[in-house]
């Protein structure tokens, strides 16, 4: 082939610089479009992820769209909104504070509300400050208003935190009915509280604050067993929520699992090291724990185990109120007493000073001295807590019927047990005292109804089973 041929068919089949310009120029388009892509288009996107339920993509496209230098606050609001959907606390916090240091008004409002709400589930000390600061923000919006009231709840001032949160419900939706049985819980309207939460979704776990609540005031009704499946649900879902692993903790307290509860306890404080309430639930469980050891009848290894807390913490309130209840149990009345009262010098007022809603310290101590056949000082102090109008749980009942039933002052131990029940219906130790307190009245009709409530409650004292035996083969009580 002559070097005129070559020369030919090389042109006829490599593209000209021309055609190479023109294959760059039809990629400029596409390229410029990629580049033009906005926030509001990922944004777009994103809504119709979620709206096909893909979370992880929606996810995905906001985050995305938050990092670009354009990105409104609002599109980091949208964000913080769905990652605290799917339970990522921690990285809705970060979208929240991205949105509230951008946005002013309503939108900063809304922002540092939420905020609040999702640092109260993890223990974060900050929730005070930003509910505080969402408020200064925008006084009368929805979620300002959540968050302001449950402060004020937890500062025991019920009646201001319930007027935030029904403010609130007209635009709040769950987090406003929350609120609203938080602050029913600050009043000690316990039936009202439980109301709310369960109108928030707190029995089906689909709102994490209503479940806690809910869980909650079931333990401090008297119900902590049917707290604990709602509390396990919540964990589940949402491993970061403090508030839940806290709660769990004190349900199992209730539930004489003191060794189970210091775990959670424990997962509580590793996860909110700066919370002074998770470091007070290990505390709770440490003692919870040693005193299993009384229901095992080892009173001397719980005051082993108990006496080297105290020594350690001499200052350390339930330290002392634990090692009374042990020394109570091994029947040394003087040692007890000692404990308690150190226990009410350090703690009592101190605490009631900082948290004015919370009656436990009065309640524990005298429950403490019924434990310790104190029934004349355990009534007195049982009942400067029942006396008060505003106080609609069943513990302080409960407890003032042992004393009464120790003191065999059986009539007056039925009265309270009958208000504990009233409260707490279906409550295994309320109808164990009371089937005591009729078989001290000689009462054998009642004695057997009580009786057997308890024991299909899940009674299994031997003793009582017993006496129950006996009376319904027609014994009389002597």
């Amino acid at each position: 082939m002559t070097h005129a041929a070559w020369l030919l068919a090389l042109l006829l089949v490599s593209p000209s610089a021309a055609d190479k310009d023109k294959e760059k120029d039809k990629k400029k388009p596409e390229a410029a479009a990629k580049a033009a892509v906005s926030a509001e288009d990922l944004v777009r996107q994103a809504d119709e992820k979620a709206a096909a339920g893909d979370a992880a993509g929606a996810k995905e496209l906001l985050e995305k769209a938050a990092a670009m230098p354009s990105a409104s606050g609002d599109v980091s609001l949208k964000l913080g909104r769905l990652l605290q959907s799917t339970h990522d606390l921690d990285a809705a916090m970060d979208a929240y504070k991205s949105a509230g240091e951008k946005l002013t008004a309503a939108g900063k409002g809304e922002a540092l509300g939420r905020l609040a709400l999702v640092q109260e589930t993890r223990g974060v000390p900050e929730f005070a400050a930003t509910a505080e600061a969402a408020a200064a923000a925008d006084k009368d919006g929805p979620f300002p208003l959540i968050a302001l009231a449950r402060l004020r709840a937890r500062e025991g001032k019920g009646d201001e935190a319930l007027a935030l949160a029904q403010k609130a419900t007209a635009a709040g939706g769950a987090d406003a009915q929350a609120a609203v049985g938080r602050a029913q819980e600050a009043r000690n309207a316990w039936a009202e509280a439980e109301a709310a939460y369960r109108a928030a979704g707190g029995a089906d776990g689909s709102n994490l604050v209503a479940s806690v609540g809910l869980a909650r005031v079931l333990r401090r009704t008297g119900r902590a067993a049917e707290a604990l499946p709602l509390l396990e649900k919540v964990i589940a879902a949402a491993p970061g929520a403090v508030d839940a692993y806290k709660e769990s903790a004190r349900a199992k307290i209730a539930t004489g699992r003191g060794a189970d509860a210091l775990g959670d306890a424990s997962t509580a404080a590793a996860l909110a090291e700066n919370d002074p309430d998770a470091a007070r639930v290990v505390q709770e469980a440490t003692v919870a724990k040693a005193l299993s050891y009384v229901a095992q009848n080892q009173p001397d290894l719980a005051i082993q185990d108990l006496t080297v807390l105290r020594d350690k913490n001499p200052d350390l309130a339930v330290a002392h109120l634990g090692l009374g209840r042990a020394y109570a149990a091994k029947r040394d009345i003087p040692a007890a007493i000692a404990e308690l009262q150190k226990a009410v010098e350090l703690d009592y007022e101190k605490a009631v000073a900082a948290e004015p809603a919370n009656v436990d310290y009065r309640v524990q101590l005298g429950a403490a001295l019924a434990q310790a056949n104190q029934a004349d000082r355990a009534v007195t102090e049982l009942t400067k807590v029942t006396s008060s109008p505003d106080y609609k749980r069943a513990d302080a009942w409960i407890y003032l019927g042992q004393a009464q039933v120790g003191a065999k002052r059986y009539k007056d131990a039925i009265a309270a047990l009958e208000k504990a029940g009233a409260v707490a219906p279906n409550n295994m130790q309320v109808e164990t005292l009371l089937a005591w307190a009729y078989f001290g009245l000689k009462d054998s009709k009642n004695f057997v109804d009580h009786g057997r409530k308890a024991k299909a409650l899940g009674q299994k004292e031997p003793t009582l089973l017993g006496y129950l035996t006996r009376i319904e083969g027609g014994e009389a009580i002597k």
